[in-house]
């Protein structure tokens, strides 16, 4: 215990930790987001003094003028969006393993610093009309910080900190359902608000920069954050240092360690492809001919496929835990994804594609924060914080490239004259969806012995609470996970 940080305990013994720093960062992300397209179309419009259409059939509308800033509006949201994935690559990988030796919270005050400054950026260009290509700059922040990616896993390596087996498996899965939950609460607020004001741009800004703000209190007062990683210092060769901090990861190939995290980022990455635009994706598809989804649509449709995952993946897997292993949620939720897949592509009207196929795929979010745990469980203490960089750069890849799979087989389908088959879409999903299936089956078949290894899940306590657990999680080759 003489390796943990003075504030261990008390953190461990706390109910709520990181838990306010994802709500406050997702609103903020949830917010933005949802104002890229909406904000920058609304400016095109004014500039080519264009009334943007509002009735329930305006999906189907021929004006070429539209539809150019429809073209428009797609080019620099991918632009905005680029700016905020692709920088959280490096940024996630180095300061998530720099944090192994500095601590969590001057990571989660870099992070909060970026979104503050970031908002209060498109807040001052709402204000005074200034040129788009300024959004690139607040877009920039955010990307530089890490944005809401880098928020996640030091988030994630903060609760692997201080907790290990049950403990640690349904903080991970709260965490997961708190992003989501968050996202779906506030995109259904920004869109009301909107709407009850007449397209207020700078009251909703305003108010995503009084949540960047309260972030940035709640990470900088040492009361609510504590650290939970003692300081190392940095050798002279910093970034060697933490180059071999990630190397050692896969360098190891004890008790099948390496291949172990291979297949598991690998999972996670495959997750990440297919929901990671799933939503957007289908929010497309209903705005477009035959269904033509109204605003109010729209927002519940958001509402439900972020609120429903969240809340049945934090119930579900505490019952599920009574009577199944880990590897079976892992199951159910893959199945539930490549249900919803299809039930997408199937649904003959709106009720089915907005209301029914979310009810189907609302376990969907259960793999991800088990399998998440799983990684966690492959390294000891010190590689933490490297362990969820490693997963923050594959899910910002796979951010990367989900809405450019999903999103161009959409738009090539769509623009076929003749017989166009957009349901396409959502077949090669869950196509996708039975690879991690297979990952899954792989780990299950060839999982350590009981006899050989300490089984995590049978813990419950946090990571103070005895000893011998600690020590033996301190060696990941005798606490892989034996369901």
């Amino acid at each position: 215990m003489e390796d943990k940080h003075a504030n261990f305990h008390r953190a461990s013994r706390r109910c709520l930790t990181v838990e306010p720093i994802l709500i406050f960062i997702d609103c903020v992300q949830g917010a933005l987001v949802t104002l890229r397209s909406q904000y920058i179309e609304h400016r095109l419009a004014d500039e080519y003094n264009y009334t943007l259409p509002t009735s329930q059939n305006s999906c189907a509308s021929q004006d070429p003028t539209d539809k150019y800033i429809e073209d428009q509006t797609s080019t620099w949201v991918t632009w905005m969006k680029d700016m905020s994935v692709f920088p959280p690559i490096v940024v996630a990988l180095v300061l998530g393993a720099a944090s192994d030796f500095v601590g969590r919270r001057p990571m989660f005050i870099i992070n909060a610093t970026g979104h503050f400054l970031g908002s209060a950026v498109f807040l001052v260009i709402a204000i005074f009309k200034l040129p788009l290509p300024l959004l690139i700059v607040g877009e920039a922040m955010l990307g530089l910080a890490g944005d809401a990616v880098f928020t996640a896993i030091i988030a994630e390596a903060y609760v692997a900190d201080i907790y290990v087996g049950k403990a640690r498996t349904f903080r991970l899965v709260m965490l997961d359902g708190i992003i989501q939950l968050s996202y779906g609460i506030i995109q259904f607020a920004i869109g009301e608000i909107l709407q009850s004001t007449g397209i207020d741009f700078i009251l909703v800004y305003s108010i995503t920069v009084g949540i960047a703000l309260a972030n940035l209190l709640y990470t900088v007062v040492p009361f609510f954050v504590l650290e939970t990683v003692k300081r190392r210092p940095f050798p002279r060769g910093v970034i060697k240092e933490l180059v071999m901090n990630i190397m050692s990861l896969f360098s190891s190939s004890h008790a099948g360690r390496r291949w172990r995290l291979v297949l598991l980022l690998a999972s996670a990455c495959l997750w990440t492809l297919v929901f990671g635009s799933a939503g957007g994706n289908i929010t497309i598809y209903g705005l477009s001919p035959p269904f033509c989804w109204t605003p109010q649509i729209v927002g519940a449709y958001g509402a439900i496929i972020n609120g429903l995952t969240a809340v049945v993946a934090i119930v579900a897997v505490p019952v599920f835990r009574l009577c199944m292993s880990s590897y079976w949620m892992v199951y159910i939720g893959f199945i539930s994804g490549i249900g919803y897949m299809i039930t997408t592509a199937l649904a003959p009207t709106t009720l089915w594609l907005a209301f029914l196929a979310p009810v189907i795929g609302m376990f969907y979010l259960v793999p991800l924060p088990i399998v998440k745990t799983k990684i966690s469980e492959q390294v000891d203490d010190k590689e933490q914080g490297a362990v969820f960089g490693c997963v923050a750069v594959v899910i910002s890849l796979a951010r990367f490239v989900s809405p450019i799979l999903l999103n161009g087989i959409l738009k090539l389908e769509l623009n076929k004259e003749y017989n166009p088959q957009p349901t396409v879409t959502y077949y090669t999903g869950a196509g996708i969806l039975i690879l991690p299936i297979i990952i899954n089956l792989v780990l299950h078949v060839f999982q350590p012995k009981a006899s050989s290894y300490v089984n995590l899940d049978y813990s419950d306590t946090a990571a103070f609470a005895h000893e011998d657990e600690v020590d033996t999680y301190a060696h990941p080759a005798n606490c892989i996970n034996t369901q």
